[in-house]
């Protein structure tokens, strides 16, 4: 899996790029924050921040379908920003995703395929713009075959082939901020599809409570990948303070 880059962008408070690994696709994301927000002021919330988020697909104008996206991502980021912190009640986070390459994704085609790679480019984005937040959290995507077999980040071929697909976004404290399902599955598959996102996303709680990895070491989880992107992106921003040492 490539690894996420910090701070592509120079304009924005803070952005990211990530590669979503099912279509291929490099999401591109920039985030400002905390603004003003001259327009829709009786949508400002007066205690806290204001999360807007906009879908840009690269080839074509945003419809339904990325209007429909950006409620979910505004559903979630909302949850772990910090919109109480000094400086951002009454203001606005603006966060942009542009879709960019990859397999071609026709009109009508499922939007979870890129979902998890929306969130973790948004999350990313948000860290390099230092937006407070109470937690952060890694997304994966999965696809159950007419076989019952469990596929992780299926292609849109193989998504439209998929019996059911899941999204899960998993926060870093354990907590399920995320389940979008769609798809003919009862409760015991998708007991299993939620036990192989622990896994692959964090780990998986054992009965006494420890934590074991699942799909490899630490690092290879989805949780390692984003604690890593952020650490390279510390270590570049001062290294120059760790050469004077």
């Amino acid at each position: 899996m490539v690894s996420p880059i910090l701070s592509q962008l120079n304009r924005p408070d803070g952005s990211a790029a990530y590669k979503c690994p099912a279509t291929g696709y490099n999401i591109l994301g920039a985030v400002n924050g905390p603004v003003e927000l001259p327009a829709r002021r009786d949508a400002l919330k007066p205690e806290e921040a204001t999360v807007e988020v906009f879908v840009k697909p690269g080839t074509t104008t945003a419809g339904v379908a990325e209007r429909y996206v950006e409620g979910i991502l505004r559903s979630v980021l909302g949850k772990v920003v910090l919109g109480r912190e000094k400086g951002f009640p009454r203001r606005g986070v603006i966060i942009t995703l542009a879709i960019a390459g990859g397999e071609n994704m026709d009109r009508g085609d499922s939007y979870l395929t890129i979902l998890p790679s929306l969130l973790h480019a948004a999350l990313l984005s948000m860290i390099s713009a230092s937006v407070p937040l109470s937690m952060t959290f890694s997304a994966a995507l999965f696809g159950v075959t007419k076989t019952g077999d469990i596929v992780r980040d299926p292609s849109p071929t193989a998504a439209k082939a998929s019996v059911s697909l899941h999204v899960f976004a998993i926060s870093s404290k354990g907590h399920l901020l995320l389940n979008e399902s769609e798809g003919r599955f009862d409760f015991d598959t998708w007991e299993l599809v939620h036990q192989r996102a622990l896994s692959v996303c964090q780990g998986t709680a054992s009965a006494d409570g420890d934590v074991t990895m699942g799909e490899g070491a630490a690092s290879a989880s989805l949780h390692g990948l984003i604690r890593e992107a952020v650490e390279d992106q510390i270590y570049s921003d001062y290294a120059y303070k760790l050469d004077s040492i």
